[in-house]
């Protein structure tokens, strides 16, 4: 029997779906199914070619931008758009939002933004990154909701202040990963007019905007961020902000699935969203993740592999998988789906705030480059030396901004 195999990490909802309905596949398309899952800290490392090559590869992966862009220059990426061409018409290829696809095509060249170049993955969960808050936590202790940056770390420190530290002003991930800057971090930095490279391709992480933007972030992170900062995983700061432990966070939009988990979260139906907030600058912006299925270029069996994706990221498995927790939706059909705007009805403002970022706001903030990874560890390793006093905050963009060039160069 010809056979599929699918890998990816654990602790995520959509592959919890695909697990949980594989003998559906095996049974409509009689394909054997193989799947195999490993740890999530060693999946986002990205050190998985080893999964990718050889007689046992994976034919089909989970992947997004930033870890992408390694992989098309590594070859384990086949291109897209013929087989989204030859696409049945009960897929609905248009269904996805332009904003997805955009983030997900590239020439593969350091310098082209995204929305050009060829299609590599499908999108089958997004990620934008929106101002999540407890209301009657903030009105218990006179806090309004912010809508600048500004406004933002003044809330989280009165927090602080006024709950005699029982309640923290704002929640951050912040271990040595990659990730830690591209979320809450990215976002406030581009609305403080920043930007990692510059027209010229040099890095710009050290401009005056970028320093003044990462100041104002440590600054905030000591006087009212979490107390273990350089500790915090993002699935444990998820999990504290489910106990009712913060006011404030920028993080991702699916947080949503934990957040309004009944059986799991303190803040249960008790949570307000809203846009993140406007810079100095006067821009809001929002940095963009998309979790998408990557046919490997190496499979020995693409029709098959498509014959996968296509049920995968068809417009019934992923309204199902959205009932499962795989937030957020990547189709028009799951968001204008009356059962899932029932559901979404239930959790304040998300469904507007969370639909008008997909549709207008949001975008991938950072410039696509096969090294990302790398710089990004580099940019990390620099905030957390400013946070801890051994460098000033100028001092470390500088050098890691030096290092950067070096890398890119």
């Amino acid at each position: 029997m010809a056979q599929v195999r699918f890998f990816a990490p654990d602790t995520d909802a959509f592959v919890d779906s695909v697990v949980r309905h594989a003998d559906e596949f095996r049974a409509q398309s009689g394909l054997h199914l193989d799947i195999k899952i490993i740890p999530t800290d060693e999946y986002f490392s990205n050190d998985i070619h080893k999964y990718l090559d050889g007689t046992d590869a994976a034919d089909v992966y989970m992947s997004g931008p930033v870890l992408l862009w390694e992989h098309i220059s590594a070859g384990f990426v086949e291109p897209l758009d013929a087989y989204m061409a030859q696409a049945s018409t009960d897929f609905g290829a248009a269904d996805f939002f332009p904003s997805l696809i955009t983030s997900n095509r590239w020439t593969g060249r350091f310098g082209d933004r995204l929305g050009t170049g060829s299609l590599w993955e499908l999108p089958v969960n997004c990620e934008a990154y929106n101002l999540a808050y407890v209301p009657a936590t903030l009105e218990k202790y006179g806090v309004s909701v912010p809508t600048t940056w500004a406004e933002y770390f003044a809330a989280a420190q009165q927090l602080q202040s006024a709950s005699n530290g029982a309640v923290r002003g704002f929640a951050q991930r912040g271990i040595q990963v990659w990730h830690t800057m591209y979320t809450g971090y990215a976002t406030q930095f581009w609305s403080y007019g920043a930007q990692d490279f510059d027209d010229a391709g040099k890095c710009a992480i050290a401009s005056p905007a970028g320093i003044a933007a990462t100041e104002d972030f440590i600054a905030g992170l000591h006087r009212s961020g979490p107390p273990a900062w350089l500790d915090q995983h993002w699935h444990e700061l998820a999990m504290d902000f489910c106990a009712d432990q913060y006011g404030l966070i920028v993080d991702s939009d699916h947080y949503v699935a934990f957040y309004e988990n009944q059986e799991k979260s303190q803040v249960a139906g008790r949570m307000g969203y809203a846009l993140p907030p406007i810079g100095p600058s006067g821009k809001r912006v929002s940095n963009m993740w998309t979790w998408s299925l990557v046919m490997n270029a190496k499979s020995d069996n693409k029709a098959a592999t498509w014959q996968f994706m296509e049920w995968a990221a068809g417009k019934k498995f992923l309204l199902r998988s959205a009932f499962e927790g795989n937030m957020n939706p990547t189709r028009r059909s799951t968001w204008d789906d009356p059962q899932f705007q029932a559901m979404a009805a239930a959790w304040g403002n998300f469904y507007p705030v969370a639909r008008r970022l997909i549709e207008q706001e949001a975008k991938v903030l950072v410039t696509p480059n096969p090294h990302y990874l790398r710089l990004a560890d580099r940019w990390v390793a620099a905030i957390r030396s400013a946070y801890a006093g051994e460098q000033s905050v100028a001092d470390a963009l500088l050098a890691a901004a030096a290092d950067i060039d070096t890398m890119v160069g």
